[in-house]
């Protein structure tokens, strides 16, 4: 029987470690240096949870002699090292948030030994997979668009916002420029220079958009797989008088740096149980010399005592892993979900049906225009 560990038993970890319970036969270990994570992942059902400081490096080594496969669930702050020590302890590692900054240099040192996926949660994660599939469906791929959004379903001023991940990692999407591939070329975007309106038959409501820094791999996987694309970009949804007062703020001098930003949101950013998760991802281009438009489309609500933004990072972060653990997703050193989804297009199918047993549905269209 195959073991899985997870690393990080907070919100996204212990969705995670809740599907790998629920929908696998694996043995399922969890870890976290915070009593209070433990005691709530052993609340849900989550009995093998242990308390161990993972910034030590014996204790990874106690962690990958006991597990087959690793998911690390850990902060930013420390990811980069959990995974690369994982990595040399020659176990297969799949984390949320790894490398969600392509940087080849640390890809150079990944380039084999066991595998690992970075960036496997929602957004980067999901999207990527669904990205690449979507282009994959055209014969000239010219635009890869992302839009995704987890937002309260009942805003209150005066953000009207909630914390739905950690306060750092949704700062971040306020204050450093998105990276975009815009007219062929690789180009810095800074955060709500340029907000547009946002539309979807998935849920009624004021919505805007804004360019944030989520492509992650996708900046170096589509132009290598496709060589007449001209736009990749992802844009974050929020609802419209959050936008508003957050432009505000940036023109006030508030959201200069991550240190200021985090005295004045902290005082009014609270977390939110309540929320809701937009996911549209399409490609764009041509079939048979026609306009063509692939696109994936899905809505999510938080149930089951998780956040919808839990669900859709941690359930697809176990799904992947359990893949893996089964020798469906296979390889050496560094492969991102959109890769590995070229070496298998069963991948995507496996990751659908899979999330659908949670009630997440994704739709697809594919519609031509001649």
């Amino acid at each position: 029987m195959v073991s899985i560990g997870v690393i990080g038993l907070g919100p996204m970890g212990r969705a995670i470690a809740h599907y790998l319970v629920k929908y696998t036969s694996n043995i399922v270990n969890g870890y976290d240096v915070n009593e209070e994570a433990i005691n709530e992942a052993k609340r849900i059902g989550i009995n093998n949870a242990f308390k161990i400081d993972v910034t030590r490096d014996d204790s990874l080594k106690s962690i990958a002699g006991e597990n087959d496969v690793i998911i690390s669930a850990v902060p930013q702050s420390i990811a980069d090292k959990v995974v690369l020590k994982i990595h040399e302890l020659d176990k297969p590692v799949i984390d949320l948030i790894f490398m969600w900054k392509y940087d080849e240099g640390l890809a150079r040192r990944l380039s084999s030994g066991s595998i690992v996926i970075p960036a496997c949660g929602w957004a980067p994660g999901l999207t990527n997979l669904l990205a690449m599939a979507a282009a994959s469906e055209l014969e000239v791929v010219e635009e890869v668009g992302i839009h995704v959004g987890g937002n309260p379903i009942n805003p209150k001023p005066p953000l009207y916002y909630e914390l739905l991940f950690s306060l750092e990692s949704t700062i971040d999407e306020y204050i450093r420029p998105a990276t975009i591939i815009r007219d062929g070329k690789v180009v810095s975007i800074e955060p709500l220079s340029e907000v547009f309106d946002f539309k979807s038959w998935l849920v009624d409501g004021d919505f805007a958009e804004f360019y944030t820094n989520g492509l992650s791999t996708l900046l170096i996987t589509l132009p290598r797989r496709f060589k007449t694309l001209k736009n990749t970009y992802e844009r974050t949804i929020r609802w419209r008088r959050h936008l508003e007062v957050m432009r505000v703020l940036r023109d006030l001098g508030l959201l200069s740096d991550l240190e200021t930003a985090k005295f004045v949101l902290s005082k009014s950013l609270k977390p939110g149980t309540n929320d809701f998760s937009i996911t549209v991802v399409e490609a764009r281009g041509e079939v048979n010399g026609d306009k063509a438009i692939v696109r994936f489309e899905s809505v999510d609500y938080a149930q089951g005592g998780f956040t919808s933004m839990a669900r859709l990072t941690g359930f697809t972060a176990a799904i992947v892993a359990d893949l893996v653990a089964r020798g469906e997703v296979r390889g050496e050193g560094l492969i991102p979900i959109e890769e590995a989804y070229m070496a298998n297009r069963n991948l995507l199918s496996h990751v659908i049906n899979a999330l659908r047993k949670e009630n997440i549905k994704i739709y697809r269209t594919k519609t031509t225009i001649e």
